[in-house]
């Protein structure tokens, strides 16, 4: 059976899988770096990646490559092909007129750095600069069309006298877009490498788009907690919520036609890695996670604490704005330890649906890329939100359900949100 090599390019690590196109996961892994460097630490944590994984699958090939990433981060990319220091989703940056998430650090840049501006040809998100390095062309993915403004248009970009030719050209999410070149850091010196040159690569999306995919959270009323260094939580509905709603961010779904209301937790895992570095070092989550729930004078404790604190207030924003959650499909590197994944149903009283593929950017790549395979590249349009779901129903499958054991944690003090 075909096997995707499937990349996620996060804030803080870089996750990889071999998944066949029935869903079935054959090799992961995940390689930490530090943000704020040249993007070509991606690229140096991707070769690991596939290094790891041919050592997990010896002999094998993957049939097509297709990555997500982090956004609205943007990599500046010189008419030399050097690569900038990349503009972070998190960097502070001044709010502008219009929906555009990316155009407001395009224009930070421009305002702090002239000089680093003016040497820019163009701007890519994280997994289009990887698949760029690996032979696809310079374009700009999309999950649909409906996504344009949200990116940029040329109203917005000749309101901030931003050049739109600074963009590669728009295309969506499914295409084949490239094929892997025969010299390029994936592909192995000896040709031997999990990317043989000339398989197909296949255009992803944003991290929390191919989640959405790689939950299986494609209908109205279903819900994907994503966790990471941030954390979101993400309701698909049918209708538009009207403008911003309190601290939600409302945008077009992975499917056309649906909604997705989200409430956004910047610092999540983020805040118990941090304790866990400075403390700890490099001892297992597992271990860590277990001795702060069993101890409540762990000085751990303020860090669960917090982002149990965090993560409440988000599910409150969600049901004040009509969007009421009773179950969550939850991606990610919490998804991976039972024991959080039960103290946040118990926390809650929500019940919590972990797929086999817990790092669900990975499992929606591995979905798109086995459209891709089956369309082949000259099928004309892309897949449509019908095909999507058919073949997401196919391919993720949940794996373990944590219901609630204890009644819902009581209301905490204001004085502690």
């Amino acid at each position: 059976m075909p096997l995707l090599c499937c990349a996620d390019i996060g804030t803080s690590a870089l996750k990889a899988a071999l998944i066949d196109t029935a869903g079935v996961l054959h090799g992961y892994c995940r390689f930490p770096y530090e943000a704020k460097r040249s993007p070509l630490v991606w690229l140096s944590a991707f070769t690991a990646a596939l290094q790891d994984l041919a050592r997990q699958c010896p002999g094998v090939k993957a049939s097509a490559f297709i990555a997500s990433g982090n956004g609205p981060t943007l990599v500046p990319v010189t008419a030399g092909g050097e690569s900038l220091e990349p503009l972070y989703w998190f960097d502070p940056v001044q709010a502008l007129e219009g929906p555009s998430f990316f155009l407001p650090h395009v224009k930070a840049l421009k305002d702090r750095d002239p000089g680093g501006f003016a040497k820019t040809r163009f701007f890519f998100s994280p997994q289009e600069w990887l698949s760029w390095h690996l032979g696809a062309q310079a374009l700009t993915v999309l999950p649909h069309r409906s996504y344009e403004p949200f990116y940029w248009d040329g109203a917005q970009c000749r309101f901030l006298g931003i050049d739109p030719q600074l963009f590669p050209p728009f295309t969506t999410m499914g295409r084949i877009i490239g094929r892997i070149r025969k010299k390029n850091s994936g592909a192995g010196e000896d040709g031997s490498g999990l990317l043989p040159p000339g398989i197909p690569i296949v255009a992803g999306a944003s991290d929390f788009i191919m989640a959405l995919i790689g939950t299986g959270v494609l209908l109205p009323g279903m819900v994907c907690n994503r966790t990471g260094s941030s954390e979101g939580i993400n309701v698909s509905t049918a209708e538009r919520p009207a403008g911003m709603t309190g601290n939600l961010r409302i945008l077009p779904h992975a499917i056309e036609g649906l909604w997705n209301a989200g409430a956004v937790i910047e610092k999540s895992g983020k805040l118990l890695e941090d304790f866990r570095s400075a403390t700890y070092g490099e001892k297992p989550y597992d271990i860590l996670v277990e001795e702060i729930l069993k101890n409540p004078l762990h000085p751990g404790r303020k860090a669960m604490d917090a982002i149990g604190i965090s993560f409440l207030k988000a599910l409150e924003d969600l049901e004040r704005a009509g969007f009421p959650v009773q179950e969550l499909v939850i991606s990610g590197s919490q998804g991976r330890n039972s024991l959080w994944n039960q103290h946040k149903a118990d926390l809650s009283g929500r019940i919590f649906k972990v797929p086999e593929i817990p790092d669900a950017e990975l499992g929606g790549n591995a979905v798109l890329g086995a459209l891709a395979l089956e369309r082949g590249p000259d099928a004309p349009g892309v897949p449509d939100g019908t095909a999507i779901r058919k073949k997401a129903a196919e391919m993720i499958r949940i794996r373990k359900i944590y219901y609630p054991t204890t009644p819902p944690a009581p209301a905490l003090p204001k004085d502690r949100l």
